[in-house]
């Protein structure tokens, strides 16, 4: 479907479903709403869009036009599990909260790139970092069914496509990036590697491996360099006590800030108070 074809009208989510052990099932060619979106859980399957075939496998996500007549095909010899939605324009101008199709593609240049390059469809090599929020649409669909839940988490799920990687080549340093983010946002809370490769969608020994390769450093040291940034700032603050600050940041004793920002900055966290209150202190 062309831009120009697209109606300004909010998101509609038609259908969510989970399909497991596609072996034995065979679909006629159709067409439905706007886009849709199937992401392979396990096994591999063939989409069949307007005399293209694309070949898909575990991990793939395929982002098609679904006004285009399309079906899958499936290898009756191995199962297959898709995790998938499709998406409508709502003609009741769905939850006022959201802008319509249109609205929202003059907004985002990269939206817009991707909608314009669809051509049917576009197909992304590893899309695990998408599946969990692709299971919470689908178990919202199968239970309460909440307008407003489901088309803030399509809304979601089409600025997250924009972030993938569209070539295997590239796909390790979107992981590492998103890696990286997500320690900036959330340093304080993290426990361990697995909570980051968790949040990420790898196993953790593959995730410290291309993150060590690609920056130099590891996952647990860029946390620490993190606390000890948030440290720094708060130090310079002298309202907050610094038997306050090693909890706020995340780590899991007083010793061990002690001794890390010590080890970083070449003096303990009240030393550091005391320049830092110098420094700003009129002359």
């Amino acid at each position: 479907m062309r831009i120009e074809q697209i109606p300004n009208l909010p998101l509609r989510v038609d259908m969510a479903y989970m399909n497991g052990n596609w072996k034995y099932y065979t679909m006629d060619t159709h067409s439905h709403g706007l886009w849709e979106c199937n992401y392979i859980e396990e096994g591999s399957c063939v989409y069949e869009i307007d005399g293209k075939e694309y070949q898909l496998t575990q991990k793939n996500l395929i982002l098609l036009d679904s006004s285009v007549p399309h079906k899958m095909r499936f290898n009756h010899e191995r199962p297959c599990t898709v995790l998938g939605f499709s998406l409508s324009a709502d003609p009741q101008k769905g939850p006022a909260a959201f802008p319509g199709l249109l609205d929202m593609l003059n907004h985002s240049l990269a939206l817009c790139r991707m909608f314009v390059s669809l051509n049917h469809a576009l197909v992304f090599p590893d899309a695990r970092s998408l599946r969990g929020d692709m299971l919470r649409l689908y178990h919202e669909f199968e239970g309460r069914k909440d307008a407003l839940y489901m088309t803030s988490l399509c809304y979601h799920l089409l600025c997250e496509l924009t972030r993938l990687p569209l070539t295997p080549k590239s796909s390790t340093q979107y992981y590492v990036e998103k890696a990286k983010n997500y320690i900036r946002q959330s340093f304080y809370l993290i426990k361990n590697n697995e909570q980051v490769a968790s949040h990420i969608g790898l196993n953790a020994t593959y995730l410290e491996r291309i993150y060590k390769k690609a920056t130099g450093t590891t996952l647990w040291e860029t946390v620490t360099a993190c606390r000890l940034s948030a440290a720094e700032e708060l130090l310079a603050q002298p309202h907050i006590p610094i038997h306050e600050i090693d909890n706020m940041i995340g780590f899991s004793n007083r010793q061990a800030f002690y001794l890390q920002f010590k080890k970083r900055y070449g003096m303990s966290p009240s030393e550091f108070r005391k320049q830092a209150v110098l420094s700003h202190s009129p002359a």
